[in-house]
C-alpha cells in the first residue's frame, strides 16, 4: 500500500490551507469530468436533504498530466500527506466518507455494491489511482466546504517544476513563514519531473558508450 496521499492544488490556495489546516470540498456539479458529476448527482438523489461535496487526492506516482491539469502548471503545488494519518483525521468527522476510487466498465456496474457508487470511475482513468473524500451531510455550525487535517499528517510540499530558481526561492521563503510550530517538520521542495537528472545522466552515459 502506498504511504502517501497527494493533493494537487494551486499556489494561491496554499496559505489558507496551511493557516486553517483544512482542505476544500468542492461542488461535484462544477467538476470538469461530467461522468463523475453525474455519478455523484444520481447517487445523491437517495439523500435529497443533503448536498454532497468532495475532493480528490491521488495515491499514484508523479505524473506530468497531474501537474498540467490539476495543478495548472506554473500555478500549482502538491501537498503530500501520510496516508494512514490523514485517513485517521477523516475518520474523526462523522459527516465524511472516504475511499480509494475503483475503476469499472459500464457493464460491470450492475454487480457493484450501492455504497461504492460514489467511488466508482470509468476504467479509462485507472492510472489516476484516485482517493476521494466526500461530505455526505452537514451538521449545524459546520463549514460544508472544508474538512480538517492534523498538522502531523502533512509531510511534504512540492512546488511545480515550471518555476525558475528565483521563483522557487521566493516561494520557499514565503512558505517557510507559514510553517511554524506544529508545521516545522514539513519539507518544501521543487518537483523535478520536467528535467530528471538521473534519467538524463543515464541517457548520457549510455550514448557515451557508443562513441
Amino acid at each position: 500500500m502506498n504511504r502517501w496521499l497527494k493533493k494537487y492544488t494551486k499556489l494561491e490556495h496554499l496559505e489558507p490551507t496551511l493557516r486553517a489546516l483544512q482542505l476544500h470540498l468542492g461542488d461535484p456539479k462544477e467538476w470538469d469530468d461530467k461522468n463523475d458529476s453525474e455519478c455523484i448527482r444520481i447517487y445523491s438523489e437517495r439523500f435529497p436533504e443533503h448536498e454532497i461535496r468532495g475532493t480528490c487526492l491521488t495515491e499514484a506516482a508523479d505524473r506530468f498530466h497531474f501537474w498540467h491539469v490539476f495543478g495548472e502548471r506554473e500555478k500549482g503545488v502538491c501537498l503530500w500527506y501520510e496516508r494512514d494519518s490523514l485517513i485517521d483525521d477523516i475518520k474523526q468527522d462523522g459527516s465524511l466518507l472516504a475511499d480509494k476510487v475503483r475503476y469499472w466498465l459500464p457493464a460491470e456496474l450492475s454487480q457493484l455494491e450501492l455504497r461504492l457508487i460514489p467511488f466508482a470511475k470509468r476504467k479509462q482513468y485507472r492510472d489516476e489511482c484516485e482517493f476521494r473524500v466526500l461530505r455526505m451531510h452537514t451538521n449545524p455550525g459546520m463549514s460544508a466546504d472544508k474538512f480538517s487535517f492534523s498538522a502531523n499528517s502533512l509531510k511534504r510540499i512540492y512546488l511545480n517544476p515550471w518555476l525558475s530558481p528565483k521563483e522557487v526561492k521566493r516561494e520557499k521563503d514565503r512558505i517557510s513563514g507559514l510553517l511554524k510550530d506544529h508545521l516545522k517538520h514539513v519539507r518544501v521542495m521543487q518537483n523535478r519531473s520536467l528535467k530528471q537528472k538521473a534519467w538524463i545522466d543515464a541517457v548520457s552515459a549510455r550514448v557515451g558508450t557508443n562513441r
